[in-house]
């Protein structure tokens, strides 16, 4: 196994005592995971297993920073860096490298469909093996983190004007809610 790379080039490391702490620019912050409440740790704990799985490749685009506004974004739970960086390597996902400030990891991230709330994921579920457009759609929208959890009409919509989908996407996402509506309403 690659051992993590505990320090900068200026020879710095923000683990200390096998814990995390971030200093940036002379402000500390040494808050862990473990100082919160019991309903805390074990909602972030489950966000973490449910989304994060380990891999090989480091994830792209992503850093403890931007997980942790994921995190809060899915269960409306605040953390600093720090105590998002402690429940990782708790969860068993160590630093790329401990001396950066935010830190990336060797992960992936999921969204399962059976973890999803909403009604039109677990219904475009059965197209996910379709060799169609709509299909395609399915296979992209449960690999894609970013996709609206709440997975209304207007949510995907507004989701894919902003990320620019293509007309095939949009047009496969259409036929899919029409037929959605129709068997559900």
């Amino acid at each position: 196994m690659e051992r993590v790379r505990n320090r900068n080039k200026e020879g710095f490391s923000m683990i200390r005592d096998g814990r995390p702490y971030t200093n940036e620019n002379g402000w500390e912050d040494n808050g862990l995971i473990t100082d919160r409440s019991d309903d805390v740790k074990n909602a972030v704990d489950e966000w973490i297993r449910q989304n994060v799985r380990a891999a090989g490749k480091i994830l792209p685009g992503r850093t403890s920073y931007g997980m942790k506004h994921l995190l809060e974004h899915d269960t409306g739970i605040y953390l600093t860096n720090n105590e998002f960086k402690d429940a990782m390597m708790l969860a068993g996902h160590p630093p790329v490298n401990a001396g950066e400030l935010n830190w990336r990891y060797r992960i992936v991230l999921t969204r399962e469909i059976n973890d999803n709330p909403s009604p039109f994921f677990q219904w475009a579920g059965k197209f996910k093996r379709d060799a169609s457009p709509c299909g395609d759609f399915v296979r992209d929208m449960l690999a894609c983190f970013d996709f609206p959890k709440t997975a209304s009409h207007q949510a995907i919509s507004s989701y894919l004007w902003q990320a620019g989908a293509c007309r095939g996407a949009v047009d496969a996402f259409e036929e899919l809610w029409r037929a959605y509506a129709g068997e559900n309403h």
